[in-house]
């Protein structure tokens, strides 16, 4: 099940760097190694030029449908891949900065390599008079999303609140999971990034938004970005996850 793209909550507060602005995108390098259309470059703050690391980086169609996701390295270094032409938006939220969307960007080349940097407009964080959902708004949006009633399921959200107490701490994605859910839910590092094995079954996959992270982004999720944190259990009955699945949700997705 897919969440509809949200346009409204996105502004043009940032720009792709002008070597690159024309939205045509066929003509650029191609690479024959690569099997698929990738986007790559660095996210960078539009004032300073100065690296935004771990932003939240997709593509997405022309209809607003999600393609891939990933999140920006410490040196604000991205890449996304899509595995057929077509016609995509580039889309990058971080605290602190202004939601960036890009123009559409027609990509022709099925095997071409499409260097683009992402600048970000900094805005300043309000803290006094913040407002985020209620946890029954959260609900109803998590709802309509996995097709269950968080009350339902197994293990209780980590919610808004608690991920702020965690942050006070110093914690990681990895960390919230070792306090909120140990001792059903364990941590084991592998060669490819933190496994969060379930009875020690299998690694329960992770999602952002309901786009599926590899292993080694683990570490380096924003979780000050994060508003809700779930995990289904295999016995909890989902048809969308059967085997199970760690889903993590930011506020201007539940909305």
């Amino acid at each position: 099940m897919r969440r509809p793209f949200r346009r409204p909550g996105l502004r043009r507060g940032a720009r792709i760097a002008a070597v690159f602005g024309t939205a045509v995108l066929g003509s650029l390098t191609a690479v024959s190694e690569v099997e698929a259309q990738r986007f790559e470059g660095r996210v960078r703050g539009q004032r300073d030029l100065a690296p935004v690391a771990t932003a939240l980086v997709k593509l997405v169609d022309e209809d607003g449908d999600d393609v891939a996701i990933t999140i920006a390295d410490a040196t604000g270094v991205y890449r996304l891949d899509a595995e057929e032409p077509g016609l995509f938006r580039l889309v990058a939220e971080r605290i602190g900065f202004q939601p960036f969307e890009s123009p559409l960007l027609e990509a022709r080349d099925r095997s071409g390599v499409y260097p683009i940097d992402i600048e970000m407009t900094p805005v300043p964080i309000e803290i006094e008079g913040l407002t985020v959902l209620s946890e029954n708004e959260a609900d109803r949006s998590v709802q309509q999303i996995i097709g269950l009633s968080p009350k339902s399921l197994r293990f209780r959200p980590v919610t808004y609140e608690q991920i702020l107490n965690h942050l006070d701490r110093a914690h990681s994605l990895v960390d919230v999971v070792r306090w909120e859910f140990a001792p059903q839910v364990l941590i084991r590092e592998t060669s490819d990034g933190p496994c969060f094995e379930w009875r020690s079954q299998h690694c329960l996959p992770v999602y952002l938004n309901s786009m599926r992270l590899d292993q080694f982004f683990m570490p380096d999720v924003p979780l000050d970005m994060v508003h809700r944190l779930h995990i289904i259990t295999p016995s909890d009955g989902s048809v969308i996850y059967p085997g199970g699945a760690l889903l993590l949700f930011t506020e201007s997705w539940l909305r």
